[in-house]
């Protein structure tokens, strides 16, 4: 047996396990706006949820966007994030375990250990995306990388089966997501809608142009006219000045 078929074995045994646990408890139902008790583990059935951070301006960044089939709260359970600040976005549908039992009953099982870990490896992963696109990345690619990175959780889990998905974040929200404020985050969204590469209107997302939102989500760039790349002749030039893009929010499950 090769190493990766192994690996994927062993995964597969940590995923059932961990669905086992919380399928002996009974489901818990939450409106939009409800603050999640951080001494739990929680797996999001169906609904909306986010992670906001905390700074010490008083700033507070959203660090994570959870969609249903995420667990939440791992990172709680082993005190590397704060217990407080999973906010839902939307009614969900939930069960939840306690978080030191049931983390511990978890890691007596190499499976579920390993299945853990492959879980943080993948919100991770989400969290260096973001934090890239922040770091290097302007309004456009931002914006671009998360309507592109939800988009491929949705369509990997058959949430979605074409190129339109609710977005239940507010343009506030999108803002301490991306680091961008509510009037830039406008002018980009306008533009993007203008180009034909993606609309977002009454919280649905439309993708128009999916090879266009890639390249804007890795490259960043002008907003181009279909037959322009990036940084060439532009149909819509987007300049804002420094004070309009916000600051830097800090980085931040089955399946990424």
């Amino acid at each position: 047996m090769t190493q990766s078929v192994r690996l994927n074995r062993e995964l597969t045994l940590g995923q059932r396990k961990l669905r086992a646990k919380f399928e002996n408890v009974s489901p818990q139902f939450g409106n939009a706006g409800e603050l999640l008790p951080g001494d739990k583990i929680y797996h999001l059935q169906t609904g909306w949820a986010c992670q906001f951070g905390s700074l010490s301006n008083g700033g507070r960044p959203i660090v994570d966007v959870f969609l249903p089939g995420d667990m939440i709260g791992l990172d709680s359970a082993l005190q590397t994030w704060p217990p407080e600040g999973v906010v839902t976005l939307t009614a969900v549908t939930m069960r939840a375990i306690t978080a030191e039992d049931g983390l511990l009953d978890l890691m007596a099982y190499r499976p579920a250990a390993l299945y853990v870990a492959w879980l943080l490896g993948q919100r991770q992963q989400r969290a260096d995306r973001r934090c890239a696109a922040i770091s290097c990345l302007d309004a456009p690619g931002r914006l671009s990388m998360m309507v592109l990175d939800l988009y491929t959780r949705l369509k990997r889990r058959k949430l979605i089966t074409g190129s339109t998905y609710n977005l239940p974040l507010t343009q506030v929200q999108i803002g301490h997501y991306l680091g961008l404020t509510v009037v830039h985050i406008n002018r980009v969204l306008r533009s993007l809608r203008a180009a034909g590469i993606v609309n977002l209107e009454k919280h649905c997302v439309t993708i128009l142009d999916l090879e266009r939102l890639t390249r804007l989500a890795e490259n960043g760039g002008i907003v181009s006219s279909s037959g322009a790349g990036v940084g060439e002749c532009s149909l819509i030039e987007i300049v804002a000045p420094a004070s309009e893009i916000g600051y830097a929010a800090p980085i931040g499950i089955a399946g990424n």
